[in-house]
């Protein structure tokens, strides 16, 4: 046994000795270039270099390795280098400087942020992994939502809620423009449009001074430029649904730079509209949903340092819809509407030299709608499967009437001047200013039957208001911003900031400091924190996002203060190797300031049994008397804040050449509350977990397969509790005014002459609000790809399938009332198994 030991010793020891090192300096721009990150490829060694610019790389095991060499400012270098045994091999080498990118501290390599970038919860996505991810619809909105700290209200919805906050907290900008509403299909899918995109970057939380004006996060989308080396090329993504082409080339005549248009539409009118048709499902003057839009990106240049860009989008989005008068349920409904979000914009680029970069950006932008919407349903406390088989035309009694016109528009006319310089030798310079005009109208007329407005109006959670809104306002936004990236040391990187906003809405301005830093602990592991201040304006352009309908008259507006967020963050991020990555972040934000609607004591009405009658007559019921309650308005307060914190995990394995094996596993545990009028409530988006498992196997060399599951706890709804009698105001003494409480009767069929009372659904006081929550949330997506070569094309055929074990996700719940008074419901629920068939072709 000794001898075998001495065997195994000598060996390790032999193994062990098979090492050797690398040195070397490093200069830029004629000097000596500290802090440059030196990386082994492939495995854990690295170091950065001192402020001589010298570095030292021990115990590399023998023979060959790829070492790459960055830092800010400069371009990566990658060299070949041959280990030998016990030897010291010596390499110098000149880092070339680069042009820089103004608002991006350069990401190197895919998936790794450079050790000098300072900023936190920085998530950039692969337009690559927008196609793939199973269940996402080639959307960007719906892979965001696999990732950490990111979530769905529902899965008709691409909005995102990013860490506590709402859809309308989020900063959403497409090549320096922002945009508002940036969805498509009424929210299914965004206008983000994955194969013309160049790069997407999510920040979730502590974002830097040159993004502002939102609390919560900001996605920055840009989308890429056409290639210079070819006149023209293209590929073309078709499935059962929607169709998706893109052309692009260099310009033509000589001329430096290049093109690029796209342009998606669904067929739901072409193809399933005939089908439901000719299957005698709908009349013929139904419409089914589409969109369509056109987008283009065309470049001039480079002229001796100048670039110019012209960015384009058309779309619009379009609904007509009427019930059949032989429908089997008895609800009916009317919809026209349409939707238009349009952009144009220039930029002028100016780089003199490789350390200054301009940026100048003029642009407009609009959305805009028009809807019609008219219905009649079955009044909300019966139950619909017991009026199925009973003739339309008969069920006037039970029916109530809900409908508004509405129009608007924003318009955004902006411009914008953003500058980058280098100083030094690892510092960056950034600051701009800019201006928006903003030009809004709004107009909302409802239609509400009486029935339908006292069943919402005696409900106090139901946070709505559905009086009419008009308004047009004209206002404008101002801005100017700096941030200073600095090296102190070797392993520490300073980014303090400074950001002024002024409101013409408000009538005020405001400061909002911020200050984030990046330590490296060594080449492989990194240390990053932020704190900073954000304000976020009111405004018309939001409210979409909000859902829920606010006046920003100037008699209300001149009264409020710009909401507020604090935002503190901690993260840690390691690469066990090349392929592994981990990070942890642990977040808390405070918001102050939330503009929520008034909430006033308006008058509500109160009846109470008699004892020994039938509670289904009225004679069953006292005579109704005023109270006071809670009554909701459209005016805008400052009534409310809140915080939201919580612990994200990131595992990826990442997508390199060679591996068959990619993909990430995400676990969010967090907790959002509101606080309004003394109250504790859970926010509506608040999920305690939140689990996400994305993988991807190269099964060969022509077939993968993806799996994506998502697993969610419920979120806060507020349940009934009960039964009441309606109650609503009428004219008894012939003056035209109802002002008289009465209870509602309704005659039956077999009675005309009847006094049964009508019943609401009571949901409870205010500490019943969200008091409840939904079942859990879990899905699993499945994705075949089958990549082909035919006609000298290179094609894939996919085959996606959402929701593979039909789990039924509950959305809501539909409440209703029996024969007997039992409180019954039905549950409402998302996407069943959904599967979708494709191709995608590159010519």
């Amino acid at each position: 046994m000794l001898k075998y030991l001495l065997l195994i010793f000598i060996a390790s020891g032999y193994i062990i000795a098979q090492t050797g090192s690398v040195k070397g300096n490093i200069i830029g721009d004629g000097e000596a270039l500290p802090g440059v990150n030196v990386f082994v490829v492939g495995t854990t060694l690295g170091g950065v270099s001192d402020d001589e610019g010298n570095y030292r790389i021990n115990r590399i095991p023998v023979g060959q390795h790829r070492i790459r060499f960055s830092t800010v400012g400069y371009e990566t270098r990658f060299f070949n280098i041959i280990i030998e045994k016990d030897r010291v091999l010596e390499l110098n080498t000149e880092m070339e400087l680069k042009s820089i990118e103004i608002d991006v501290v350069e990401v190197i390599d895919k998936g790794i942020q450079d050790q000098n970038d300072t900023r936190v919860s920085l998530i950039d996505l692969e337009p690559m992994d927008v196609r793939e991810l199973p269940g996402a619809v080639t959307d960007v909105f719906r892979s965001l939502q696999a990732l950490p700290g990111v979530l769905a209200p529902n899965d008709f919805s691409s909005q995102l809620i990013v860490r506590g906050s709402g859809p309308d907290q989020n900063l959403i900008i497409m090549d320096d423009v922002e945009v508002f509403n940036p969805y498509r299909l009424y929210g299914v899918i965004s206008m983000f449009n994955p194969d013309a995109i160049a790069d997407i970057n999510l920040i979730t939380g502590g974002f830097p001074a040159n993004y502002g004006d939102r609390l919560s996060a900001v996605l920055d989308v840009t989308n890429r430029e056409g290639p210079t080396d070819i006149g023209m090329k293209g590929n073309l993504n078709a499935s059962i649904v929607a169709a998706n082409l893109v052309l692009e080339g260099r310009n033509p005549g000589g001329i430096p730079g290049s093109w690029l248009i796209n342009s998606r539409r669904t067929y739901y009118d072409l193809i399933i509209e005939p089908f439901v048709k000719n299957s005698g499902l709908v009349e013929d003057d139904v419409a089914f949903p589409n969109f369509y839009d056109i987008q283009g990106k065309f470049v001039f240049g480079p002229f001796d340092g100048h670039k110019f860009l012209f960015n384009g989008v058309y779309s619009q989005d379009a609904v007509n819809l009427v019930s059949i008068s032989e429908r089997e349920n008895p609800d009916s409904i009317g919809i026209v509407d349409d939707s238009q979000n349009d952009l144009l914009s220039f930029a002028w680029h100016y780089a003199p030299n490789k350390k200054l970069l301009n940026k100048f950006i003029v642009s407009w932008y609009r959305n805009k709608g028009d809807s019609d919407f008219d219905s009649e349903f079955l009044d909300p406390s019966l139950n619909e499967a017991d009026f199925e088989d009973i003739a339309p035309d008969t069920l006037a009694p039970y029916l109530v009437g809900f409908g508004f016109d509405s129009n608007f528009e924003f318009r955004k006319y902006s411009i914008d001047n953003k500058l980058a310089y280098v100083w030094g030798k690892n510092n960056i310079l950034e600051f701009g200013a800019g201006m928006d005009f903003m030009q809004t109208t709004i107009n909302f007329d409802f239609e509400l039957d009486p029935e339908i407005r006292a069943f919402l109006e005696s409900n106090t959670n139901i946070r709505a208001t559905f009086n009419d809104l008009q308004d047009v306002r004209d206002y404008s936004r101002y801005r100017a911003y700096f941030n200073n990236n600095f090296a102190i040391g070797n392993k520490l990187f300073l980014q303090p900031g400074l950001r002024y906003d002024y409101y013409n809405i408000l009538g005020k301005g405001y400061f909002a400091p911020r200050v984030s830093l990046s330590y490296a602990i060594d080449n492989l592991t990194t240390i990053r924190g932020t704190w900073g201040l954000y304000y976020q304006s009111p405004g018309y352009e939001k409210l979409r996002d909000r859902q829920a309908f606010i006046d920003f008259a100037p008699e209300f507006t001149t009264k409020l203060e710009a909401e507020k967020a604090t935002h503190y963050v901690l993260s840690f991020e390691r690469f066990f190797t090349e392929h592994w990555k981990l990070k942890l972040e642990g977040y808390y934000k405070k918001f102050d300031d939330l503009i929520v609607q008034d909430v006033v004591t308006g008058t509500g009405y109160l009846t109470l049994p008699v004892a020994g009658r039938d509670p289904k007559l009225i004679s069953g019921w006292s005579l109704p008397v005023r109270v006071q309650q809670d009554s909701i308005t459209q005016i805008p307060v400052n009534n409310s804040n809140g915080d939201a914190y919580g612990f994200e995990l990131f595992l990826e394995k990442r997508n390199i050449a060679g591996t068959r094996l990619n993909g990430w596993i995400s676990y969010a545990l967090a907790e959002t509350e509101r606080f309004e009028d003394d109250r504790t409530l859970p926010f509506r988006f608040d999920q305690r977990h939140t689990l996400n498992v994305v993988m991807n196997y190269k099964l060969n060399s022509w077939l993968d397969v993806g799996v994506r599951f998502q697993y969610g706890s419920g979120f806060p709804i507020t349940e009934a509790v009960g039964i009441k009698p309606r109650i609503i105001l009428a004219d008894l003494d012939g003056d035209n005014e109802p002002e008289t409480p009465v209870i509602m009767t309704r005659s039956t069929l077999s009675n005309p002459n009847s006094q049964e009372v009508v019943y609401d659904i009571d949901f409870g006081g205010i500490d019943n609000r969200f008091a409840s929550r939904r079942p859990d949330y879990h899905r699993l997506d499945i994705r075949f790809s089958a990549a082909a070569d035919y006609w000298d094309l290179d094609w894939t055929f996919y085959l996606d399938i959402i929701n593979v074990y039909n789990r039924a996700n509950v959305i809501g719940y539909d409440y209703y009332i029996t024969e007997d008074l039992r409180l019954e419901r039905d549950q409402n629920t998302m996407f069943p198994i959904l599967p979708t068939l494709g191709f995608i072709v590159k010519f």
